[in-house]
């Protein structure tokens, strides 16, 4: 399919949803001139709970996502689309609710599984655009369910086997004297130590930052799995857990694959599995303080911009719940899935700025968009906060969140401090999030006029989302709706059961 068309030629009707609109009042941000270009580097790290990092109060030691906070903007009700990977990764990169794309029901798709989403190959991108006025677009995927729904045109992947000898040395010295091959990131199987994957590709990532030309303009992304089930921290981390290992009932390395059934576990048991999941996010933290670190060296980073978030949360009991929606535990639209960290530090961005409004991630690649000024007529359903950074905007806090499956709740709204979730044989819960934070009093049947007026825009949006959903099946190609060879639908499924996408 070829796609080369310039921006300046291309002309896609705005969708304006009236309830998420940013009402500018001016801006005082950076120049509509600039002199330069501004570069990306956006880390996602998979099923993060905000409230455990550092910055957000949480007991994970994260000092350099505390730095970039602290020398950047943090939202601290930053919100995801859904509450796992796929219709999030889907919402995050196209700017679109994934509810808006689906698949042919009367042709041969290349989907497989049980998620049936795809971005029209037609579709021109936010990244496209990065990619067609010269940036140097590229990306480690880690988890194979953010990438397999054409969200992600325009990036080009860092191979999954690189030999770092070449830059060793550099990275030995920019990550503080430990290299790649240090015993302190492997992790342990419990009788020999193995080559981490997630460190491999951290160093791919650094070993990217390093080569770059120096004149290159660039879009990095680095999805790590981490803190992700399994919850295999390092031996450099894992080591610093202290547990009594009587109040254990079952070998040390069952619990990192513990999620499905940690119900059933003790109390103690529980708090090892959380500890486990804090420690890989804690190894999360080193590594975005290695790509800070390979900035500095590199002179870049104060033309580059740095987006931290996540694509959903994660239950540890909560409401009776482990793990989130792609599990196969159903899904769910309470805070602890939905509530993600959003930590953004660049060129001219106030510093140590906090933020109360309810944001989305659906909004990123608007937002990403504005701050690096690409011009082009856009057909997103999300808007830039880029004028809310900066002071001079009001920002309405409702957001909607969908799902591209069928199951107990439906979908959710978020309008202010109320919570909406819509269930199935139009039942209700409504939660007041400033009195009741935990959601543990559902208040739908005491306030019926907010209910309807709440539920009136979900079905709203459900009917422009269904539209563009049309829309986006008749626009798939031949390329898109290309059957999947028997190996290849393998290896994804292989892939998704490894995380416990199905089982």
């Amino acid at each position: 399919m070829n796609k080369k068309i310039s921006i300046a030629s291309l002309a896609y009707p705005l969708i304006l949803i009236a309830f998420s609109v940013v009402h500018q009042t001016g801006c005082n941000g950076p120049s509509s001139t600039p002199t330069q270009k501004y570069n990306v580097v956006m880390i996602v790290s998979d099923a993060l709970r905000e409230d455990v990092l550092g910055c957000y109060g949480g007991d994970a030691r994260t000092p350099n996502l505390d730095w970039l906070a602290k020398n950047g903007v943090l939202f601290e009700n930053a919100y995801s689309t859904s509450p796992w990977t796929a219709p999030s990764a889907v919402s995050m990169f196209t700017g679109n609710y994934a509810t808006t794309y689906g698949c042919s029901p009367h042709a041969k798709t290349r989907r497989t599984g049980p998620i049936r989403i795809y971005v029209p190959g037609s579709e021109y991108l936010f990244v496209e655009a990065l990619n067609q006025d010269g940036y140097v677009t590229a990306m480690k995927i880690e988890n194979v369910n953010a990438s397999m729904h054409n969200n992600l045109q325009g990036f080009e992947s860092i191979p999954d086997s690189v030999s770092f000898d070449h830059v060793a040395d550099k990275i030995k010295s920019i990550t503080g004297g430990e290299a790649y091959d240090s015993p302190a990131y492997k992790v342990s199987t419990g009788t020999e130590l193995i080559e981490s994957p997630a460190y491999q590709n951290s160093f791919a990532v650094l070993s990217h930052l390093l080569e770059l030309d120096p004149e290159d303009n660039f879009f990095l992304l680095h999805w790590m799995l981490d803190p992700h089930y399994p919850y295999d921290p390092v031996e450099k981390f894992n080591s610093q857990i202290v547990v009594d290992e009587s109040a254990l009932s079952q070998d040390k390395r069952v619990y990192s694959r513990a999620t499905h059934t940690m119900a059933d576990l003790s109390k103690a048991e529980q708090r090892y599995v959380r500890d486990l999941y804090i420690k890989e996010v804690e190894s999360v933290d080193e590594r975005v303080g290695f790509v800070v670190k390979t900035l500095k060296h590199k002179g870049l980073l104060d033309n580059t911009y740095i987006v931290f978030t996540s694509d959903h949360g994660e239950h540890f009991g909560e409401h009776g719940l482990f793990g989130h929606g792609g599990h196969g535990l159903g899904c769910h639209y309470y805070e602890d899935l939905l509530k993600v960290p959003l930590i953004i530090f660049g060129p001219e961005l106030p510093k140590g700025k906090r933020f109360k409004d309810n944001v989305s991630n659906l909004d990123l690649m608007p937002t990403l968009k504005d701050l690096l000024r690409v011009e082009y007529e856009d057909d997103m359903q999300g808007h830039s906060y880029k004028a809310l950074m900066f002071g001079d905007a009001s920002r309405g806090g409702v957001l909607y969140f969908d799902d591209v499956r069928t199951h107990e709740q439906n979908d959710a709204l978020l309008d202010g401090n109320f919570k909406l979730i819509s269930l199935k044989d139009s039942n209700f819960e409504l939660y007041n999030l400033t009195e009741d934070g935990g959601e543990s009093v559902n208040i739908a049947s005491s306030q019926p006029d907010r209910v309807a007026s709440m539920y009136d825009a979900v079905l709203r949006l459900r009917k422009t989302n269904s539209d563009r959903q049309e829309k986006n099946i008749a626009a798939l190609d031949e390329d898109d709706l290309r059957e999947l060879s028997d190996q290849e639908k393998q290896d994804i499924m292989k892939k998704l059961k490894s995380l416990g996408y199905i089982q």
